[in-house]
């Protein structure tokens, strides 16, 4: 973890490498759910988010120089947070958490299943979905049924949010280092399941290739080479002319085809890798082991999007959550 601007900023360390659940072969959308709460599986945030929108047909892309020590993959069982949707069942828990993102140290009350804790590592990371609100939490301790800490704090509205946050008045949507919501291009076993993946990715970069400041929709930053390639922030696609690999599992066609349509967005910093994540509290092992094969044969394909016409996100979503979550 680091700290910027006084704000606690995850630091992903390397990722756990393995392949995610076989999703079905059906196409889909994954259309925007036209309800007030939320389904995992359906794809998050407004349609017109910038993650829900496919690449510009006119947009350049610009190739990297991937160098031949770069690394590849997903963080699945450690530094990748678990997700639960809480219902009226679920205990009412209060969360103590610092100054963080915008808001203030408060003790947050929201509903948590009695089974979800911080994910493995030091990360700690954890997503609570409770009816329009994502919760995003780091270094989440669960204590008993009732009580919890966090080290850090963020939250948007999953339905109608851009999953961005504001960079005026600063509030974060998540806890990455972007201030972008965790649920944002997070591959997640219930939509993988459901058919195409309807958005961009997220994409942890290996902290050598990140360059100081942030881009487009990002609120914030932590790269510290001067000499990196890339700022958080910034989206990455494969050209829609490449031929997909033969021999990708199910899973890796899908993550391919995403890459191709709208791309990945660069959300924060990993330690000698460069990764998406998926889902700690789903998939199994052997999809997870070979989507791990498929991003190593894949991601080196991966250039910067250079006229990516992004439109700037309404800020209104996460300051009315910032305000009713004080």
């Amino acid at each position: 973890m680091r700290t910027t601007r006084a704000l606690p900023l995850p630091a992903l360390a390397l990722a756990i490498a393995t392949s995610v659940g076989q999703p079905s072969a059906m196409a889909s959308d994954a259309s925007h759910p036209l309800h007030d709460t939320f389904v995992l599986g359906e794809r998050p945030f407004a349609p017109s988010s910038s993650w829900n929108t496919p690449i510009p047909p006119n947009a350049i892309l610009e190739p990297l120089d991937w160098p031949s020590t770069a690394r590849f993959g997903v963080a699945w069982s450690s530094y990748s947070p678990a997700v639960y949707v809480a219902s009226d069942s679920d205990p009412i828990v209060s969360v103590e958490h610092p100054t963080s993102w915008g808001r203030p140290a408060n003790i947050l009350k929201i509903r948590i299943p009695i089974n979800a804790d911080g994910a493995p590592g030091t990360d700690g990371e954890l997503l609570v979905i409770d009816g329009d609100a994502v919760h995003n939490f780091w270094q989440f301790r669960r204590l008993d049924a009732e009580t919890a800490t966090a080290q850090s704090y963020a939250t948007t509205n999953v339905i109608t949010g851009s999953g961005w946050g504001c960079p005026s008045p600063f509030v974060g949507a998540g806890i990455v280092a972007t201030g972008s919501s965790q649920l944002a291009g997070l591959l997640v076993e219930a939509e993988t399941n459901r058919g195409e993946i309807a958005h961009a990715l997220q994409i942890s970069i290996d902290a050598r290739f990140a360059k100081p400041g942030h881009s487009d929709e990002a609120i914030n930053g932590d790269g510290r080479n001067s000499n990196g390639m890339i700022q958080e922030g910034q989206r990455l696609a494969i050209p829609a002319q490449e031929t997909m690999p033969t021999g990708l599992s199910p899973l890796g066609q899908k993550v391919f085809r995403a890459y191709q349509r709208y791309g990945a967005y660069v959300v924060d910093i990993a330690e000698n890798v460069t990764h998406l994540r998926a889902q700690a509290n789903a998939y199994d092992q052997p999809t997870i082991s070979a989507l791990q094969r498929d991003l190593a044969r894949v991601s080196p394909s991966l250039q910067r999007v250079r006229n990516d016409q992004i439109s700037p996100s309404s800020c209104s979503d996460v300051n009315r959550l910032h305000q009713d979550h004080r």
